[in-house]
């Protein structure tokens, strides 16, 4: 399959979510609809044709969408879990989706949830990451373990520097609040900052963003700064206590 002409809308949703659609001409993918009207309005009035639904994981607030969705128009539903009603094809690790316009590969991702997948588009560049990576952070782990989603976290790692992401929740400035507070001299989050809050007063949203810097930036996925490294020397943390570490303060945050 050769590199598409896409383009990613993200649609917010509920309180912080967000949809994703990816349009190719006048198709369109959706990924994890939280709620169906704003995502039928966007089609209808882009005149659009919606020709598959993928979902991350089973969590309301990446599902609630899809019934509705359905009785508008009959489509496939790509999901990891069978206890989602409305799932048609049932998708693991490492399957290849070729999707006409764009080719996923699935990267199980266990952690947040025990059935949470990502999508990622190596031709393309792009990662719908769900609830297991934001920027400046990681989800929760509310069914599986540390360990679990440390390990997830450790294969979006070996995706490339120039990978974009897209997540499913707008948490970047509740996240930056927590790392200046644990990281406060730390100055490539310093100068994060100021780019992430003219992002935010001039388009609303922090996402998508961009991979390989995140590596460098986010405690949680760190593989590439020295001050991380330095940070772990000192507290003599290993790379899955270092996360444990920032996760609990999290979770309190």
């Amino acid at each position: 399959m050769s590199k598409n002409l896409i383009e990613v809308f993200g649609i917010p949703q509920l309180k912080d979510n967000y949809s994703y659609l990816i349009k190719s001409n006048k198709d369109v993918i959706i990924i994890d609809p939280a709620e169906s009207n704003s995502i039928i309005k966007y089609v209808e009035e882009k005149d659009l044709n919606i020709k598959y639904i993928l979902l991350t994981h089973h969590h309301s607030d990446h599902t609630m969408g899809v019934k509705d969705i359905l009785e508008h128009t009959s489509v496939p539903v790509y999901s990891p879990n069978p206890n989602i009603k409305e799932t048609s094809v049932i998708i693991n690790n490492e399957d290849i989706l070729d999707l006409k316009f764009i080719e996923f590969e699935v990267i199980e991702s266990p952690g947040h949830t025990l059935d949470h997948v990502v999508f990622y588009s190596k031709k393309n560049n792009i990662l719908f990451s769900g609830d297991l990576l934001f920027r400046l952070g990681c989800g929760r782990v509310f069914e599986g373990t540390y360990l679990q989603m440390f390990n997830s976290l450790k294969k979006i790692n070996s995706l490339s520097d120039k990978t974009q992401v897209y997540c499913g929740h707008e948490y970047t400035s509740t996240n930056m609040k927590f790392l200046m507070k644990v990281f406060p001299d730390f100055i490539n989050l310093i100068d994060e900052k100021k780019i992430i809050n003219q992002e935010l007063l001039e388009k609303k949203s922090s996402i998508p963003f961009n991979l390989g810097k995140e590596k460098i930036i986010n405690p949680f996925l760190s593989t590439k700064s020295s001050y991380f490294d330095n940070f772990k020397k000192i507290n003599n943390y290993s790379d899955i206590e270092m996360f444990s570490y920032l996760r609990d303060l999290k979770n309190n945050f």
